[in-house]
C-alpha cells in the first residue's frame, strides 16, 4: 500500500534531445492559386467549362454552337484596339 507515495523510476527511459534551432528560418506558406477558369472532359463524354462557381456542361454540338455565337458577338464588336 506504501509504494503509491514512492516516486516513480524512470532511470531506463532515453529522454528525447532538445530542440535545435532553425539554421534557415522555415519559408511561409504559399498562398493558394487563384483558379479564374477550367475546361475539362467529363466521364460521359461531355465538356466542362467553369467560371467561377458557375459551369457549364456541354456536348460537341453545344461546344459548336458556343463557338459559332462568340464569333457572331466577337464581330460586332468595334475596333478600339490596333490590332498586332
Amino acid at each position: 500500500m506504501f509504494d503509491w507515495f514512492k516516486k516513480p523510476d524512470y532511470s531506463n527511459v532515453v529522454k528525447f534531445p532538445a530542440p535545435t534551432p532553425y539554421i534557415v528560418p522555415p519559408e511561409p506558406p504559399e498562398e493558394p492559386t487563384k483558379v479564374f477558369y477550367r475546361i475539362g472532359v467529363t466521364d460521359n463524354n461531355r465538356l466542362a467549362f467553369q467560371v467561377g462557381y458557375s459551369e457549364l456542361t456541354m456536348t460537341r454540338r453545344g461546344v459548336q454552337n458556343l463557338i459559332e455565337q462568340l464569333q457572331v458577338f466577337r464581330d460586332q464588336l468595334t475596333d478600339d484596339e490596333s490590332e498586332e
